[in-house]
């Protein structure tokens, strides 16, 4: 398993960010997750993923960050996976490129070795660890069909989030 580079192919990403329904999917998602987690800030066109983030990860890297870092944010890959698939198959269109989801997790596979992946990615941890957190059935993992888009709901309010809240009734997504 590995990841799709997107540092070493952002020259290939890139021109395909400024498509009109890859936008329309960032700023529907992330505004659902943006609003569900607030309640009072919303995600606009022109926003990045970052501009979402409620972290400091990127502070404890000192070196230049790459730019696919925009597109990033702690928390939100349940959110972020439809842009990610749909700028996969922009990107890549040749693959089979399909979501792979859990309780802990949401990725873009291509069906065989290659993830396209933003967040894990930055982060550092293993492509095999990313597919198995989003494929595990003890995690009530499911691969969607290919190319179909995930059904995406307000995140859940900070005051009931149990990573904040000490309440440990759900799952907290990665």
């Amino acid at each position: 398993m590995r990841y799709y580079d997107l540092k070493r192919n952002w020259r290939r990403v890139k021109p395909h960010l400024n498509d009109p329904m890859l936008n329309k999917i960032l700023v529907r998602d992330m505004h659902k997750y943006r609003w569900g987690r607030n309640r009072k800030n919303s995600f606009v066109p022109g926003m990045f993923p970052c501009d979402a983030e409620s972290t400091d990860w990127r502070f404890d890297h000192p070196h230049r960050w790459p730019a696919y870092w925009q597109y990033v944010c702690m928390g939100a890959c349940f959110w972020l996976v439809n842009f990610n698939l749909r700028l996969a198959m922009l990107v890549e269109p040749k693959r089979e490129w399909r979501i792979v989801e859990s309780t802990k997790h949401a990725t873009v596979w291509d069906g065989e070795k290659l993830l396209f992946e933003f967040n894990f990615q930055a982060f550092g941890i293993p492509p095999e660890e990313c597919f198995r957190l989003a494929s595990a059935s003890e995690y009530e993992g499911i691969t969607l069909k290919v190319g179909r888009l995930s059904q995406v709901y307000c995140a859940e309010h900070w005051r009931k989030d149990p990573r904040i809240n000490g309440r440990q009734e759900r799952q907290s997504a990665v």
